[in-house]
C-alpha cells in the first residue's frame, strides 16, 4: 500500500470522529505524511464531499454563538484556530444579525446577572462594570452590550410601572 492510500484511510478515520476543515485536516495529516500527500488527500475529501469548509464554518458559528453564547469576535477567533479562512468565517457569522446578538446578551443578563444589574451607588456601578467586562471577554461588542442593557432596563421599568 502506498503512502497516499494509507493517508486516505487515516483521513477517513479522522473524519469519522468529527468534522474537519480542509486546512485543519492537512495540518493533522502532516504529522505523519508529507505536505504534498496531506494536501492531495484533503482535496480528495473535498471532492467526495466529506469535508466542506462552508458547512463546517456554519456549524462552528452556530455552536459558538447560540450554544456557547460567544460574541462574534470570540467566535471568529475560535474559528481561526480551526484553520478556516477569513472569508469563510465572515460568511458563516453573517447569518447572525445585531438583533440576534443583542437578544442573546439580554438572555444572558436575565439568567446570570439579573441580581447584579442597576444597583444604586458606587457598588452598583462597580457591579455593572464587572458584568460588562465579563460579557466583553465573551467576545461581545460594547455597543451590543449597551443595547441589551437598554432592553433589560426597559423591562425593569415596565415591571415597576405594572406594580
Amino acid at each position: 500500500m502506498d503512502e497516499l492510500e494509507i493517508a486516505k484511510r487515516r483521513a477517513m478515520y479522522l473524519i469519522g470522529g468529527r468534522e474537519y476543515g480542509r486546512n485543519e485536516l492537512i495540518e493533522k495529516l502532516k504529522n505523519n505524511y508529507s505536505e504534498k500527500t496531506a494536501a492531495a488527500v484533503a482535496d480528495m475529501m473535498c471532492e467526495y464531499g466529506y469535508i466542506d469548509d462552508n458547512r463546517y464554518a456554519e456549524k462552528l458559528a452556530r455552536q459558538y454563538i447560540t450554544v456557547r453564547k460567544y460574541g462574534k469576535s470570540k467566535a471568529a477567533m475560535m474559528m481561526r484556530q480551526k484553520q478556516l479562512d477569513t472569508e469563510t468565517i465572515e460568511a458563516a457569522l453573517e447569518a447572525y444579525s445585531k438583533e440576534d446578538i443583542t437578544d442573546e446578551i439580554a438572555d444572558i443578563l436575565r439568567k446570570k446577572y439579573s441580581d447584579r444589574l442597576f444597583l444604586g451607588g458606587i457598588e452598583g456601578k462597580k457591579e455593572m462594570q464587572k458584568v460588562i467586562a465579563a460579557l466583553a471577554r465573551r467576545g461581545y461588542l460594547y455597543s451590543d452590550i449597551k443595547s441589551a442593557l437598554y432592553i433589560i432596563e426597559g423591562e425593569i421599568n415596565e415591571s415597576e410601572e405594572d406594580k
